[in-house]
């Protein structure tokens, strides 16, 4: 897996010297200009379509009939929230599991910043991290984002799934219980000689990531 962070140069500089800059994950459900990062659904802890959900209103008062809503009634699906899920800071990424064709952040997609920066050692990014949360006594995970259709599926959501929408993103996410009321600030230890920064629109040309270059460079995604 290769794990790239997109954003505004200055403060991918930044991120390589070793400072994680996390929001609050509820702060993705609450932005309003920002159409690429805005995830309404953000944070939801199950997802019931429809056909998949009765409540019943009891009153528990006598001869009051008991209220039942259904899709039959107009019930237009259950989102359920629980303030422990949102409640933790996250750094989102852009991870690359399999070979792809041209460049990883086409134009047919709305992308966040002018660079990118790329993790050249993926495991030892990670292992800095774990260091620091353990040295920080800070509890978290940290793994890809499933996808789901939002039109039809209904089960668990949580912090590491998200609606379909944006499984362009392909993102990989650090979640770590903060404590914090916003963001955080995560000193991890510099990077500047595990990453590199380049614009965002040269992309499609330092990047090559088609199968016949994988295989000439040693790796293998099976």
């Amino acid at each position: 897996m290769l794990l790239l962070k997109l954003g505004e140069r200055e403060h991918l500089e930044t991120l390589r010297k070793g400072l994680l800059y996390m929001n609050s994950l509820a702060f993705f459900k609450s932005l309003e200009a920002d159409q690429t990062r805005r995830d309404r659904r953000e944070g939801i802890d199950y997802v019931y379509q429809p056909g998949d959900c009765e409540f019943v209103l009891d009153a528990g008062i006598p001869g009051f009939d008991k209220i039942r809503a259904s899709a039959a009634s107009g019930l237009a699906g259950v989102q359920i929230r629980m303030q422990r899920t949102s409640s933790c800071n996250i750094f989102c990424m852009f991870a690359v599991t399999k070979p792809i064709e041209g460049s990883p952040f086409p134009k047919s997609h709305p992308w966040f910043g002018d660079s990118f920066l790329i993790f050249t050692r993926t495991q030892e990014f990670l292992s800095k991290v774990e260091a620091a949360a353990n040295r920080q006594g800070l509890k978290g995970e940290c793994r890809l984002v499933q996808y789901y259709d939002e039109n039809s599926y209904t089960g668990k959501a949580g912090r590491f799934r998200k609606s379909s929408i944006f499984s362009y993103q392909s993102e990989y996410r650090i979640a770590l219980e903060t404590g914090a009321e916003g963001p955080f600030r995560f000193e991890i230890g510099d990077l500047s000689d595990t990453s590199d920064v380049l614009p965002l629109d040269l992309a499609g040309h330092v990047l090559k990531l088609r199968p016949e270059d994988l295989e000439a460079a040693g790796l293998s995604w099976d």
